[in-house]
């Protein structure tokens, strides 16, 4: 099946960005006089998606009449979240507007300048036929400003694409690169197919209480199984999920309606 939609989770609360977020969702705060929401659509557009599946919270409202006013040539469509139990569980959210059909995951957390990571996550998908995720490349001095995700393992293939063959789980506080100058991480970009979704179930089921279904267990499934394809990050990239990375793309972005 033709990977043509994407799917954004924009049910979280934002924790990182408090006490605006306790107003405003963070998808919709303003970034070069638009939405952070809007950049990360341009960019989904701009890869020749053509469907972008939103996973709001029905609590914040304002989020999908934000969304509804994107002049560009997506088809949208709005999925509720009613808790935010996460990314996985945002996914799920998708199952029935997916319909078993591939989806590239698109975290509004993640801005980028002078490059397509979407576009790139995309080629890797069809050239390999494998679930593929966006890696990006830490510095240690960088590390306090990263969030919480696992260190990668990779290795290049014959054909010159990467593998990832291991994620640590998500570290607390900031991004731990394991006393080395650098690490790689897995960022917000994840292209899977439409059976993927059968994993997020079994992960889930072995989950208690109200505890959060998290990408992670499954990512790291597929690098145990040799059937996780990486590409490394090469655009300017922001975290806009904290403050110091939403003050560092409010710098950087330019003005655009």
């Amino acid at each position: 099946m033709i990977l043509d939609t994407a799917v954004v989770p924009c049910g979280g609360l934002g924790t990182r960005l408090l006490p605006i977020t306790r107003w405003l969702p963070k998808e919709i705060l303003p970034v070069g006089l638009r939405p952070v929401l809007h950049w990360v659509l341009d960019e989904a557009a701009d890869a020749g998606l053509l469907r972008a599946i939103i996973v709001t919270n029905p609590h914040r409202p304002i989020l999908e009449a934000i969304a509804r006013n994107y002049p560009g040539p997506l088809d949208l469509e709005f999925v509720p979240q009613e808790h935010p139990r996460g990314l996985g569980d945002a996914f799920l959210r998708a199952r029935d507007p997916l319909a078993g059909s591939p989806f590239l995951a698109i975290l509004p957390d993640n801005l980028f300048i002078d490059g397509n990571p979407t576009a790139a996550v995309l080629a890797t998908y069809r050239s390999t036929g494998l679930a593929t995720v966006l890696l990006a490349e830490i510095a240690r001095e960088k590390s306090s400003l990263a969030g919480a995700t696992g260190r990668a393992q990779a290795a290049k293939t014959e054909d010159g694409t990467l593998r990832v063959t291991a994620i640590a789980g998500k570290s607390t506080g900031s991004f731990d690169t394991g006393g080395q100058p650098s690490a790689i991480t897995p960022i917000g970009r994840m292209a899977f197919h439409g059976d993927i979704l059968l994993e997020f179930e079994e992960v889930a089921r072995g989950l208690s209480g109200n505890a959060e279904l998290d990408d992670v267990p499954v990512l790291q499934r597929l690098a145990r199984r040799n059937a996780l394809a990486g590409v490394v990050n090469s655009a300017r990239f922001f975290d806009v999920g904290n403050a110091e990375g939403y003050r560092d793309a409010i710098a950087a972005f330019p003005a655009r309606a």
